[in-house]
């Protein structure tokens, strides 16, 4: 008799753990959807900036907490949380005073220029000297161009290796103005534009500010556009 009890005891506790671990798996499994949801939102806009596409690791560490918590978590992105690359997400518990980090990794694939070929410094790129190809661009700590329209022409600032990406301040661009070179200047107010002939100061480059003296010995200061006009707003 008393063995039978044990038995069904034993066979009753199994059957519990059973239910409890079936009740706890979409548990996890909610909150596992919620991140990617999420983390998939805060992203998107960067990825469709930069023509790319997106991939999320969340990892085993988020279901084994999602499954320990006092309740079913929220999923939130601490202020200041890089999203891109290995990274954190939180979870809470609205109400409670439990709340824990849980590592993923956000990668963002996109096509890049690879330069083919080892580059020395002050070469001048031709359409010939790259390839295009896809990496994750969240892998690397610094920016890269994504534009290859911005390469041809475009001279290198300091030597540059074969079969990695390119990234922005090692090229000059090819519309970069040096002290005393020749500009025409827009001087824009309310209702008007005036145009006028004058040397930049400094060298400058699209989307740099500058010092501009007019053929009339008038300073301005201005914004250099890409198609070598220096805006000046009156």
């Amino acid at each position: 008799m008393k063995r039978n009890f044990a038995l069904k005891l034993v066979f009753g506790l199994a059957i519990a753990g059973l239910a409890g671990g079936a009740a706890a798996a979409p548990h996890a499994s909610d909150t596992a959807a919620q991140a990617e949801r999420l983390l998939n939102e805060r992203v998107q806009p960067q990825a469709q900036a930069l023509g790319a596409r997106i991939e999320i690791n969340l990892g085993q560490v988020l279901e084994e907490r999602a499954s320990r918590a006092p309740c079913s978590p929220e999923v939130f992105v601490p202020p200041g949380t890089r999203l891109w690359g290995k990274t954190y997400i939180g979870l809470r518990c609205p109400g409670k005073p439990w709340q824990v980090r849980v590592p993923v990794e956000v990668a963002l694939y996109a096509p890049v220029p690879m330069l083919l070929r080892p580059m020395p410094a002050g070469t001048t790129l031709q359409e010939s000297d790259w390839t295009m190809s896809e990496i994750n661009l969240a892998a690397w700590s610094r920016a890269v161009v994504t534009d290859e329209r911005k390469l041809a022409g475009a001279q290198i600032s300091r030597a540059l290796r074969a079969g990695e990406p390119i990234s922005p301040d090692s090229l000059q661009s090819r519309f970069r103005l040096g002290t005393g070179d020749p500009v025409q200047v827009v001087l824009v107010g309310q209702g008007f534009t005036i145009k006028a002939s004058g040397k930049v100061m400094h060298p400058t480059a699209p989307g740099q500010s500058t010092r501009v003296q007019l053929d009339s010995g008038r300073t301005v200061a201005g914004t250099m556009r890409d198609d070598r006009e220096i805006e000046v707003a009156l």
